[in-house]
C-alpha cells in the first residue's frame, strides 16, 4: 500500500512539473536606452503575476521576458510595457523548458546620461494632456 501511495505521489509531482507552460517573449522597445529605463522596465514587469524572469539589452533595445502562460499572456505583458512608457514590438514568442534565473543589478541605476528620459517624460506628459489620457503613451 505504501508503494502504491509513493508511486502515485511521484506521478503527480512529475505531472505537475510538466504542467507549466513557460514562454520566452522577446520584444524591442526603442524608448529603452539607459540603465534607468531598464530598471523601470524590470520593475514594471516584475509586478505582473506569472513573470518568471526579465532580461534587458540596452545596445539592441531588447527585452526578454520568461513567463508562465497559465497565469499571464503576451498581450498583458505588451500592455504593461506600454503603460509604463515602453511600447514594444514582438520579435519572437516561443515555449521553453524553463526560465533562467534573473540576475539583480547591484546598486542604484545611473541617471540617463543622454538626458532623454526627462525629455521623453515631458513629451509623454504633453501627449497625455493633449489626448486626455492617463497612463498611456502614444506609439
Amino acid at each position: 500500500m505504501k508503494k502504491m501511495m509513493m508511486t502515485a505521489m511521484l506521478l503527480m509531482l512529475s505531472l505537475t512539473a510538466f504542467a507549466k507552460d513557460i514562454h520566452k517573449l522577446v520584444v524591442i522597445s526603442e524608448r529603452m536606452h539607459c540603465a534607468k529605463c531598464a530598471e523601470r522596465v524590470t520593475t514594471g514587469l516584475e509586478k505582473v503575476d506569472g513573470v518568471k524572469s526579465i532580461f534587458t539589452d540596452l545596445s539592441t533595445h531588447q527585452i526578454t521576458v520568461y513567463y508562465d502562460e497559465g497565469k499571464v499572456d503576451d498581450s498583458k505583458l505588451l500592455a504593461t510595457l506600454t503603460e509604463i512608457g515602453y511600447a514594444s514590438k514582438t520579435v519572437s514568442n516561443e515555449k521553453v523548458k524553463k526560465a533562467p534565473k534573473m540576475k539583480k543589478a547591484k546598486g542604484p541605476a545611473a541617471e540617463c546620461s543622454m538626458g532623454k528620459c526627462e525629455d521623453e517624460k515631458k513629451e509623454g506628459e504633453k501627449d497625455k494632456k493633449a489626448d486626455g489620457v492617463t497612463g498611456a503613451t502614444r506609439k
